[in-house]
Order: structure tokens, then sequence, then C-alpha cells
């Protein structure tokens, strides 16, 4: 229980990304370049989240760079393909 209290801003800080996104998706379906910069953004967000998260609990390496940058990509094309 202490190392979710002690990760929930970090976990929650995401979380707020996550919803602003989606939230920025449903009110602007009308504008196919305002989501697709939206959904670059958040991806970008994430990726930046990332780094940062690993960087302050000191276990920021090459793969889990590679692997934020991998999973990023991934969800990118998922929502690109959808708009």
């Amino acid at each position: 229980m202490k190392q979710i209290t002690k990760h929930l801003s970090h976990y929650l800080s995401l979380f707020g990304i996550l919803i602003v996104a989606t939230f920025g998706l449903i009110i602007f379906k009308y504008d196919k370049t305002l989501q697709t910069s939206i959904v670059v953004g958040t991806a970008i967000s994430y990726v930046s989240w990332g780094i940062i998260h690993h960087y302050l609990h000191r276990d920021l390496h090459l793969s889990v760079v590679i692997e934020y940058i991998l999973i990023a990509s991934l969800g990118l094309t998922m929502a690109l393909s959808l708009i």
C-alpha cells in the first residue's frame, strides 16, 4: 500500500493527461486536424511522463525509453487510423 501512495501523484498526472486528451477528442470531434494534434500531443506527453517518472525513481535506461516510444507509437497509429 505504501508503494501505491508513494507513486500516486505520478499516476494521477498521467491519468489527467489521458482524461484531458479524451475530452479534447470528444469536444473537437468536428475538427480532424485538431484531433490529430491532440493525439500527437498525448503521445509526446506520455513519453515525456515516462522518462520523467523513471528518472525521478532512478531506473531510467535506454530500454525503458524505447519501450515508451514504441507503446506511444502503437497508440498513435491506432488513434490516427480511427480519426
